[in-house]
């Protein structure tokens, strides 16, 4: 329990900080605001957002007559628990700005039809994947786990962890769909973020090899319930979510439509050059 709760504290610190990074970047470019995808902020808003009101109370709540057994000093939690909702208060708060200065951002842009237009698309797009994923990973999950050990309702929680997994998903299709050509997103950001939403699996490797399984309902770090955890999810989503870090990389820095094949590329778009002429003398 103690190292959980360290676990907790780190990540959501690190996810202000990553936050905030970005919130920096933008001050210092803010002509990128309009380029980022609304979709992925509003995935990461919520995901900040519904650990606020569920996260410790639903704990505590499954276990009322056994806090003093598992928890040993119900005092150090209760502090602890004041302190990790402060951290992820200042997370959310700090991604909801992000949030709300790229949706202001959109309305005072002199292309604010384009950019929604590209946004509209690129969400037609990213609705069928993840619709395609959740059939994938729930029919995965219930033929390894059985249709009698988790709810349904377990089972979207599980898959709303995997859609947090995946948050630069709205961003690479968005970048593919304007063809954009800019560092809308910091490196820190994306990599820091995706290093915060990778470390619960590896962290859960880790537990698996030396630590018992715990009731169910008392992890405070890598909940069963709230993600995909196993040896092959804990190897498959770092792997994509590494994946999907590398190719905002690589749109950034070489184009966003280097990640396909030449021949799906649109039309390159060429710099115009002065060209010296000769004058008579």
């Amino acid at each position: 329990m103690d190292m959980e709760i360290i676990m907790v504290l780190i990540s959501t610190t690190l996810s202000s900080v990553f936050v905030g990074l970005q919130l920096y970047h933008v001050k210092k470019l803010p002509n990128v605001l309009p380029l980022i995808s609304t979709f992925m902020m509003s995935i990461l808003t919520f995901g900040h957002m519904i650990p606020l009101v569920l996260n410790f109370e639903a704990l505590l709540a499954q276990n009322p007559n056994n806090k003093n057994f598992v928890f040993g000093y119900v005092g150090w939690l209760e502090v602890n628990e004041i302190t990790v909702r402060i951290i992820i208060m200042i997370a959310f708060l700090l991604q909801f700005r992000l949030l709300q200065l790229t949706w202001l951002s959109r309305k005072t842009s002199e292309s604010e039809a384009n950019l929604w237009i590209a946004e509209r698309k690129a969400t037609y797009v990213t609705f069928p994947l993840y619709a395609a994923g959740l059939l994938i990973s729930l029919l995965s999950k219930l033929r390894n786990d059985g249709f009698q050990e988790y709810s349904s309702w377990e089972n979207m929680k599980s898959y709303g962890g995997l859609v947090l997994d995946s948050f630069l998903v709205p961003q690479v299709i968005l970048n593919l769909v304007s063809n954009m050509n800019e560092n809308v997103l910091s490196r820190s950001f994306y990599f820091g973020t995706t290093f915060v939403r990778l470390l619960p699996h590896g962290y859960d490797l880790y537990r698996a090899r030396n630590y018992a399984r715990l009731v169910n309902g008392s992890y405070f770090y890598a909940n069963p319930n709230a993600d995909f955890y196993s040896t092959s999810w804990d190897i498959v989503i770092p792997l994509g979510g590494i994946l999907f870090a590398i190719i905002i990389y690589l749109q950034q820095r070489f184009g966003a439509q280097c990640v396909l094949p030449p021949r799906f590329r649109g039309p390159k778009v060429y710099e115009k050059v002065p060209v010296a002429t000769e004058v008579e003398m």
